[in-house]
This record gives structure tokens, sequence and C-alpha cells, in this order.
């Protein structure tokens, strides 16, 4: 039997489609602990040894790899078992399995709270889905090791394969292929390619021997429903240098049929944004707020929904500054078309490019084989919303201007420029025009970006809008957390509309949401709160002037985290927020004892 190893980039395929369909990062470890695929931050240590290495070790994959279970961890740091990379925070584990064997194990990984939050929240569909990326794996190692040749190329994990020989009959066809076309293996196995896919260029490959890459062909099913697939196609010959064997390629030889690989990109799309993105519009009435500030804002979104010119939003963590872009991209006439996420803090910047441009086959080392639309493409037709667009890298803001400006993206590795009809909404809670004067953020950009100015205030400015908040949220976990609690008790109500609220809306949702779970009653009562928010109401008393300063430094630098969790890049965030160091932001976390529990 292989070892995953052997299929070392078809596995690294399967990390990929893991990645864009779900939007985690995805590493895949084989029996002796060898990272054979990753991406993000498991790229760069691919054939590197994970854990202590060895299936006798007593961590999570030792064990995994010893029993064949699954294993779901939903707080890395706490589980004393976990033997991880710095800031996993909860984890999917899934065997490799075939005959009975463990040959390895996915992992699917959370970075930051809000990925761990949706890691467990969708932890069944997540697992199912790993299940058949398993299942994939396990297949291809069952036929590299029964077979090569054809059969090789024909299990291509994210792309439909049909073969067919010199008479134009399909001799093979993947499950892909016929989940595509929408027909049974069975039944297109021994068709004729002329009757199953009319139109298509795969004959002329056999007249000719020569293929064909990256062409748009279309397919019409029986309901007559229509397909476009990007195809590539190579001549089967038979090689006489190997005895007969047959080989593809536009060698030497007699052609004796030929195979295509096509995938759809739309349904790729589809699938990708019906994973990582809520695909629900959202209305004006989902801005919930009475104040001068909010109602003005709403009319603001009214007028200039109709507009392509770009939108600029800024304002504090938390204030909901993707729920306006969301709210923009509803209200326009490109609803109908993708809204496409990019979060510019999240991405490792040695990703960055790749993902707002895309690339072509081999541009780098590790590059799929068939390219990859960028984001921007994705969005074609739709708007891109780049969020904390602050924390963009000074090299590709130069390029970012350029398609703003043209219209055009060029792919990493590309030749050509595409056309890409997009909306741009960008947003962040950084001060950008103190970027541009210390000289981080480029001047002409921030122009571009600063066409339709939104500044959404932060909830202490709007305190006639806490209330409809309060019950807004009250509505909302009552039904998701199946508790019927009527309101708040009037000192609840009092100790919430006084609080300052430095995580904004997003804070206020946690608050309510924990109070929620915690009350057995049928009010709010004060006693159901978070305990930060009981301490402020206590009087301080019996304490020295420096034990109250380090309480106020502790609480502080807990709420910052609180809000934008615990990764390295968000340590980076609060420690601008907070006007200091990152090594003295490190020291103090470690000086007040400030961490998750």
């Amino acid at each position: 039997m292989i070892d995953l190893s052997t299929i070392q980039s078809t596995v690294q395929d399967v990390a990929e489609a893991i990645s864009a369909a779900i939007g985690l990062e995805t590493e895949i470890v084989s029996t002796a602990h060898l990272i054979v695929a990753g991406t993000g931050r498991y790229y760069d240590r691919i054939n590197t040894i994970e854990e202590c290495g060895g299936p006798g070790t007593k961590e999570i994959y030792g064990t995994i790899l010893r029993t064949g279970t699954e294993y779901i961890i939903e707080d890395a740091p706490g589980d004393p078992n976990y033997w991880g990379y710095e800031n996993e925070l909860a984890e999917i584990c899934c065997p490799v399995k075939t005959g009975g064997r463990v040959m390895g194990v996915i992992g699917l990984v959370a970075f930051t709270e809000e990925q761990r939050e949706r890691l467990i929240r969708r932890k069944e569909t997540y697992l199912k889905f790993l299940r058949k990326m398993a299942f994939l794996i396990a297949g291809k190692v069952n036929e590299v090791s029964a077979t090569n040749g054809m059969r090789t190329v024909l299990q291509s994990i994210h792309e439909g394969i049909i073969a067919v020989d010199e008479r134009g009959s399909v001799t093979e066809c993947n499950l892909m292929a016929a989940s595509l076309i929408g027909k049974k293996q069975s039944e297109i196995v021994g068709s004729s390619i002329r009757k199953l896919w009319r139109g298509t260029h795969l004959l002329n490959v056999v007249v000719t021997g020569k293929g064909y890459s990256d062409t748009e062909e279309r397919y019409v099913r029986d309901d007559g429903s229509e397909m476009h697939f990007f195809c590539s196609a190579v001549p089967v010959r038979i090689s006489p240098e190997n005895e007969g064997e047959a080989v593809t390629g536009e060698e030497d030889g007699k052609c004796v049929g030929a195979v295509v690989s096509f995938r759809d990109i739309a349904e790729v799309r589809r699938m990708v944004y019906n994973l990582t993105e809520k695909k629900e519009s959202a209305s004006v009435d989902e801005i919930i707020g009475i104040s001068a500030q909010m109602c003005r804002l709403k009319e603001q979104i009214e007028k200039i929904a109709d507009s392509r010119s770009t939108v600029m939003i800024t304002g504090e963590s938390g204030t909901g500054k993707s729920l306006i872009a969301k709210v923009i991209h509803s209200a326009s006439p490109r609803k109908d078309n993708p809204f496409v996420t990019v979060n510019c803090g999240a991405i490792p910047e040695n990703l960055m490019e790749s993902e707002l441009f895309g690339y072509e086959a081999g541009s780098f080392t590790g590059a799929s084989k068939g390219g990859k639309p960028g984001k921007f493409e994705l969005a074609s037709k739709g708007t891109i919303f780049l969020d904390e667009i602050g924390d963009l890298p000074l090299h590709l803001q130069v390029k970012l201007l350029h398609v703003l400006q043209t219209g055009k993206v060029e792919r990493i590795g590309g030749s050509r420029e595409l056309d890409v009809d997009v909306r741009v909404i960008v947003a962040t809670n950084r001060d950008l025009e103190q970027m541009v004067a210390d000289r981080e953020f480029r001047e002409d950009l921030y122009f571009r970006f600063n066409v339709i100015p939104f500044l959404v205030p932060p909830l202490r400015e709007r305190k006639e809008d806490i209330l409809l908040l309060l019950k807004n949220a009250l509505e909302k976990y009552n039904v998701l957390l199946s508790k019927n609690i009527r309101g708040y008790e009037g000192e609840t109500l009092a100790m919430l509309q006084s609080y300052h609220w430095p995580g904004n809306i997003r804070e206020l949702e946690n608050v309510v949401e924990y109070a929620v779970n915690m009350e057995s009653g049928a009010v709010l009562s004060p006693e159901s709160l978070p305990p930060r928010l009981r301490r402020e109401e206590e009087p301080r008393r019996g304490l020295t002037l420096a034990e109250q300063c380090r309480n106020l430094e502790r609480e502080v630098i807990s709420r910052a985290l609180e809000r934008t969790g615990y990764s390295v890049e968000a340590k980076k965030a609060v420690a601008r927020e907070l006007g200091m160091g990152e090594a003295t932001l490190y020291r103090k976390i470690k000086e007040l004892g400030v961490g998750r529990k």
C-alpha cells in the first residue's frame, strides 16, 4: 500500500479545495506525522514533522493514527493532549482510511475567534465534508496502488475527466464529470461523445493529435439547462518506444483517443461563497437605530446604492461596518451577483496578492495546476468588500490602484489583463489620513477610496439606540438558545445603558448572549450579566492608587483582546490601538495575567 506522500500533488489539491470551500486552513498528515499537504500557515511547513513525530506519540494526531477515530477540539489551548501550531484555537480532525488501515489525518484549523465560532457552529457539516475528502484521498490511494497510466490521470479530484477512444466512444469518466454533466457514470461510459457533448472540440484532438487548454465550451443538459466549462484536452497515443503502452501528450505515436479535463467556474464560485458567506440579502431595516446619526446614514445608503462609485466605511471595531457594506450591495442593481468579502487583516501578506488577483498555472511553487481566479474575478458584476483595508501592504496598494483606475486585473504569472466590472467598498477602523501622513498608506489610493465616505458612530455616541439593540439582541438569542426571557429588570437596563461599550454592537450582542445563557428566571437580572459589567458598578475601596491603575490597565487590555481575538495579527492591532509597542503589550499581558479563560 502506498503512502500519502506518494500522491502528494493530489493531496495538496484536496487541501486547497477544502480551504477554498470552507475558508479555514488545512493540513494533511501521513502516518509518519509528515505534513504532506497544507494551506496558509501550513504551506511553508510541508514535508516537516507535525507534533513529536511517529504514531506512538500521545498527542491527538498520534491517537487518531492509532485508533482511526475522529476528533473535534473546541478549545485547543485548553486541551492537555493538543500539540499544535502557535495560535491554533480549534480543530476538526478526520482520519484517512482504506481497507481498515489509517493512512493519515486531515486537520481543519481555526486561528481566529470568528473562525473558531464558525467551526464549532458548523462542526457536523464540516466533518461530513472532511469525510468525503478523506474518502476521495483513500480512493486515489487505492487506484494508484492498483493501476497506473490512464486511470491515474482520470482520478483528478476537483476536475471532471472524460476519456474517449479513436471512434469517439467514452471509455472512462470520473465522479466529478458525471456530477457536472448530470448523468450517471454508467450512462456516460460507452456513449458517443458526439451525442453526449455536442459541439465539443475533443474529436478534433483525436483527428489532429493536437490538444488544447483553457478553452471555454458549452454543455446543454437534457433538460435544456446550459453549463459553461473551461476545458483542456490532450491526445492519447501508442508509444512504440514503450511496447505499445498508452501515454498522453503530443509526442510521436499513433493517436488512439483523447482525455479532456473540465471545470465549471460558476459552480466553484457558488460552492465557495455558499459555505463562506451569508447569502441572504440585507435590507436597510437591519441597521438598527433611531438616532440622528443612524437615520442620516440610512438615507445616504438609499441615495448612493445605485451608483458604482467606491465607498469607504470608517468606524471603530464592532460598529457594523460589514453589515452596512452588505446593505449597500443588496440595495444596488448588483444584488443578484456576488458579494465577495476580503479581510485584508486576516490573510497572510505573502498570500494576499494571489487572493486578490489570482494566479496562472505554474506561476510559483505550489500553484494549482489550472491556476486560480482572484477575488476581483470572483466578484465580477457584483461587489467586492475589502475589510480592514488599512492593513493592505504598500506594494499591493500600487496594483490595487491600477485595478481601480483601469477596471482590469492581471493574475500572477499572467500575460494578459482581464476586464472586471466590480464595485468596491472598503472599511477600516484605522486613521487612514494619519497613515497617509506617516507614509504607511498611498495618498492617491486613499482619495480613490474616499469617493463616498461613511462614518459609523460608536455606540457611546448614540445612547438612544441602545434600548432598541438590546431588545433585538434578546429576541435573537431567545430563538437561538430556545429561551423565553421576556425582558430586562430595571437595574439591568440602567447598567447596560450607562455602560460605555468599547466593543460597540459586537460587544453588546456578546453580553446579551452571555446573559441569556446564564439567566434562569423570566427576565434578565444584573446577576446574569458578565462579571466585568458588574465590577464597573461596584465601588473600588481599599485599593491603593497603583492597584487601581493596574486593574484598569488589565481591564483595558482584556477588553481590547476580547474584541480583536488573540492571534498575532490581533495583538499587533491592539498594540497600535493602545499606542504601545508590541513587545510592551506582550510584557503587560504576562505581568498582568491577561488571557483567555
